[in-house]
C-alpha cells in the first residue's frame, strides 16, 4: 500500500473522514465528532461515499415551500424594522411580529430537519432525536435550544416537523410576550 494514500468512508456518526490507507483496520477519531471508528479495509464496498436513497430525497416543490417562507419572512422583518418601524406603535410591532416570524422558523426548521432526515435515510442515524443529537455534538450544547423539537418527535416528514417546530416557538413567544410586555 501506497504510504501517502488515503482512504475516505463514511463513519458510523455520518461524517466523511479520510484517513491514511496504511491506517485500515485500526481505529481512528472522527475529527467532527471525536468519536472513535474503524478504518474499513480498501475492498468494503461501503468505503466509499454513500449516495443519498431516492427515499430521502423530499419533493423539490416542499424545499421550494420553505425558501419562500424563509425569503417572505426575511423580506417582511427587513421592511417592518427597517423601512416602516416608525409607522408602528409598540403594541402594532408586537401583534405583526407572527407575520415575519412564523415563516422564518418553517423555513429553517424545514430545511434542518430535511437534512436531518437526509441522514437518516443514509444510515448515520436511526432516529430523529439521534441525528438531532449527532448536530448538538458537532455544533455545541447551546444547539440543543434550537434543536429541542427535533429530540422529541419522531415523524419522518419535515413539513410536520417544521409545522411542530413553529408551534412550539409560537408558544414561546407568546410566553414572551405575556411575561415581559404583558400591558401590550
Amino acid at each position: 500500500m501506497n504510504a501517502g494514500q488515503q482512504t475516505e468512508f463514511h463513519a458510523s456518526c455520518g461524517h466523511l473522514i479520510s484517513a491514511p490507507a496504511d491506517r485500515a483496520g485500526q481505529d481512528v477519531r472522527c475529527p467532527h465528532c471525536h468519536q472513535v471508528v474503524r478504518v474499513p479495509q480498501p475492498d468494503v464496498p461501503y468505503a466509499s461515499p454513500i449516495p443519498v436513497p431516492a427515499s430521502a430525497v423530499e419533493p423539490a416543490a416542499l424545499t421550494a415551500v420553505y425558501v419562500i417562507a424563509l425569503l417572505g419572512g426575511l423580506a417582511a422583518a427587513f421592511y417592518i424594522y427597517f423601512l416602516a418601524f416608525d409607522d408602528f406603535s409598540e403594541s402594532e410591532l408586537v401583534s405583526i411580529t407572527p407575520l415575519w416570524f412564523f415563516p422564518i422558523v418553517l423555513g429553517l426548521y424545514g430545511f434542518v430537519s430535511q437534512r436531518l432526515l437526509r441522514r437518516m435515510a443514509t444510515g448515520g442515524a436511526r432516529t430523529l432525536n439521534e441525528a438531532a443529537r449527532m448536530s448538538i455534538d458537532v455544533a455545541g450544547h447551546w444547539a440543543a435550544l434550537v434543536l429541542f423539537p427535533f429530540l422529541v418527535l419522531r415523524w419522518r416528514s419535515s413539513l410536520l416537523v417544521s409545522v411542530a417546530a413553529a408551534v412550539f416557538w409560537a408558544v414561546l413567544l407568546w410566553l414572551f410576550f405575556a411575561l415581559v410586555f404583558p400591558s401590550l
